[in-house]
C-alpha cells in the first residue's frame, strides 16, 4: 500500500481564537487563498505512539498516523502513513485491527499562504480554534525557518502566547 507525503518537515501552532472575523480579514490582506469549508468528522484509535486517524470531510477522507513533538514552543509532526481517499478496504482494516478511542467533529475553514496551511476550526460546542502548519515538501527550509514562519504569522495575527494550546481535540 502506497502513503504519500511521508518524507516532509512541517511545524505547527495551535491556539485559541476569539476574533475569527479579524483573523480571516488579516488573512486576505496577506494575501491567503480561501480553499473552503471542510466539514470534519475524526475518528482516532489506539496505537502504540502518536495519533492514528480516519477522517471523514466534506472535502475529502484520508487515514493518517502521525505524532508531534513540542520543539520551542511548536510541534514538529514525523508522519508515519498519510493516505488521502483510502478504499473501504482500508478503512474497514483500520475497524477490524484497531480499538476506537474516540471521535471529535468540527467545521474547519481552510486557508493557504506561501507554505503555511491555516485552518480556523469551530467546534459543536461553539469554541474556536486556529491551527498553522509550516510544511516543507522540497527541503527548501530549515526547521528554524520553518518554526519562525508559524510564529511571524502568529504574531501578524495578534494571537497572544496565552491563547496557545498543544495540537489535537483528543
Amino acid at each position: 500500500m502506497k502513503y504519500p507525503m511521508l518524507n516532509y518537515l512541517d511545524f505547527t501552532l495551535k491556539a485559541s481564537l476569539t476574533d475569527k472575523e479579524k483573523v480571516v480579514q488579516k488573512l486576505f490582506e496577506l494575501g491567503a487563498d480561501c480553499l473552503g469549508i471542510d466539514e470534519q468528522h475524526d475518528f482516532y484509535f489506539h496505537t502504540e505512539k502518536g495519533k492514528l486517524k480516519y477522517r471523514k470531510g466534506s472535502l475529502g477522507t484520508l487515514i493518517t498516523h502521525y505524532e508531534r513533538f513540542l520543539v520551542d514552543n511548536s510541534e514538529k509532526t514525523h508522519v508515519y502513513r498519510y493516505d488521502v481517499d483510502p478504499s473501504e478496504e482500508s478503512v474497514k482494516h483500520l475497524y477490524l485491527t484497531h480499538d476506537l478511542l474516540g471521535e471529535t467533529q468540527k467545521s474547519r475553514t481552510l486557508f493557504q499562504w506561501e507554505n503555511v496551511t491555516i485552518h480556523l476550526d469551530l467546534l459543536p460546542d461553539g469554541n474556536t480554534f486556529i491551527e498553522v502548519e509550516a510544511k516543507d515538501f522540497e527541503q527548501e527550509f530549515t526547521e528554524s525557518e520553518l518554526q519562525q514562519k508559524c510564529r511571524g504569522l502568529f504574531d501578524y495575527l495578534e494571537i497572544p502566547d496565552r491563547d496557545l494550546r498543544q495540537t489535537g481535540y483528543l
